[in-house]
């Protein structure tokens, strides 16, 4: 369901025009050497298109219900009866917006492809985010021995205060 979920949103997202990657777990997933489960799909946004009035109708024509987390919309979380769970959030700092651009094609198992974020934005997203489920994200990436930009990911994790949860994991 989450690879139809995946292919329906980019499908609406890119008629409107709007840039968008895969994050979350979905995109951990295509760096660990075994994938984890999880329920939804999220994506991040460099913007709402023409606006986000037109985008929520859009996802709305489309069977989604769609539920603002913040009146300033920084995240919209997303039911469908058939599609399942997805999290919309909005790229709102020069890092996010770099994570975007520096994101890359991966192509899927059933032929689709999606832009992912690097395997060190991954990391930087679930050191900020700081879940257990995140962390353990984080170690399997380790594990599974990615070639990575350490200084990159130095660079940010000590922008976003986590620099000493990243040197306690690697």
């Amino acid at each position: 369901m989450q690879r139809s979920t995946l292919r329906s949103l980019g499908d609406l997202l890119d008629g409107l025009g709007i840039r968008w990657v895969l994050i979350g777990a979905l995109a951990a997933n295509r760096y660990r050497t075994s994938p984890r489960l999880t329920q939804d799909v999220d994506l991040l946004l460099s913007d709402a298109g023409a606006s986000l009035e037109t985008l929520e109708a859009s996802l709305r024509s489309a069977g989604w219900d769609v539920q603002r987390a913040s009146p300033e919309a920084e995240l919209i979380r997303l039911r469908h009866a058939e599609q399942g769970i997805a999290d919309l959030m909005f790229a709102g700092t020069d890092y996010q917006h770099e994570a975007i651009r520096r994101a890359r094609e991966e192509l899927f198992d059933d032929g689709a492809s999606a832009r992912v974020l690097t395997p060190e934005d991954v990391i930087v997203h679930k050191l900020i985010a700081g879940r257990s489920q995140d962390i353990a994200d984080i170690e399997a990436i380790l594990a599974a021995k990615q070639t990575l930009d350490e200084g990159y990911i130095e660079q940010w994790a000590a922008y976003w205060d986590v620099l000493a949860s990243w040197r306690s994991l690697h």
